[in-house]
């Protein structure tokens, strides 16, 4: 099965990622940016700010991220305007221990590198927790202009997720966007009442984009739990390849024994185009899009309003121009090109 998979190689995702010297060498801190003792790529992430309540204007051009907040720090962002860095723009890391944030009313915006690029990083609002636990609430934000994901959560992380604008950078050859990520999580995490537009991939490297895509198991890294008992629920998704994603897989990327129980009700899924020419396959050529499609087991998929030609099924699969595979909502467990973050 062809997958690309985010920053990391899959045997990683379940360290810390507390370890220096690996892979690049980091470049000397920019004035304001403070080493968090995060790693990725070898780099110790930098950031404008660490812990604390953000609030107004937060310029973090020259860190790798705008705030950072682990289990030794605490604070909001609400009301801000955070934009610049190149990996992250908020960081609540709960590897080591309880952290507890909430991201209201704000905007987060370019992050990424400049122009924007391929490179797996870019993540607008990202939580992660793995060894310890994160949570928070996630609401009203504005998310544009990020390279990778708009709103990330990975690992024991209990979140809400709700009302808020992500908007990608539409049908894009270079990286395949996620509007919002929802990965190897099996704590409460409800996903309701956004609207997710403009995440599509038109490249050559065996990849769909997903409005809200949920990942996990051990097709994705050993001993990765799966993703379970969401609920993703009167959103409006727009232009995505995948309307919602959910892909749930065992040791051989099929629908696992054990149930997922994911819950995708009330939201409508539009799409009037078919733009993505490999997420099938890369040889042949062959794109994929659906408005609702499932790895899983006894997950629920009611009362969903989809529509558009790019969900509409042609005459016979990979026919067309560009060749695809279009389903209105597809539960068949063949391959198909996951571009997830860690």
């Amino acid at each position: 099965m062809s997958r690309l998979i985010g920053l990391l190689s899959s045997s990683a995702v379940v360290a810390t990622l507390l370890v220096a010297g690996l892979g690049a060498v980091a470049p000397a801190a920019a004035a304001g940016c403070t080493p968090t003792g995060f790693f990725r790529d070898g780099i110790n992430m930098t950031a404008a700010q660490i812990g604390g309540d953000v609030t107004g204007s937060l310029d973090a051009t020259g860190c790798n991220i705008g705030v950072y907040y682990d289990n030794t720090t605490s604070g909001n962002v609400s009301g801000a305007n955070i934009f610049g860095a190149n990996y992250f723009g908020v960081v609540v890391n709960g590897d080591a221990g309880a952290v507890s944030v909430n991201v209201t009313g704000s905007a987060v915006h370019n992050i990424g590198e400049t122009p924007l690029n391929g490179t797996q990083h870019g993540n607008a609002i990202y939580y992660r927790a793995f060894g310890g636990s994160a949570s928070g609430v996630i609401s009203g934000n504005a998310v544009t202009h990020y390279q990778k994901n708009g709103i990330t959560i990975n690992g024991n992380v209990s979140a809400t997720i709700a009302n808020n604008t992500v908007t990608g950078e539409g049908a894009v050859p270079y990286i395949a966007q996620n509007g919002i990520q929802v990965g190897y999580d099996t704590a409460p995490v409800t996903v309701t009442g956004n609207t997710v537009t403009g995440n599509a991939y038109s490249g050559a490297n065996g990849a769909s984009s997903g409005g809200i895509l949920v990942v996990g198991g051990p097709c994705f890294g050993p001993a990765l739990p799966y993703a379970t008992g969401l609920s993703i629920t009167r959103n409006t998704l727009t232009t995505n390849d995948v309307g919602v994603f959910l892909f749930n897989g065992d040791a051989s990327c099929a629908a696992p024994a054990s149930r997922t129980d994911n819950s995708v009700k009330l939201n409508t899924i539009s799409n009037s185009a078919v733009t993505n020419t490999t997420g099938q396959t890369m040889t042949p050529p062959c794109g994929y899009q659906a408005g609702i499609s499932d790895v899983g087991t006894r997950d629920l998929i009611v009362n969903n309003e989809i529509s558009g030609a790019g969900y509409t099924p042609v005459s016979g699969d990979c026919a067309g121009t560009p060749a695809a595979i279009v389903r209105v909502v597809d539960a068949d467990p063949s391959a198909r090109g996951v571009s997830s973050n860690h």
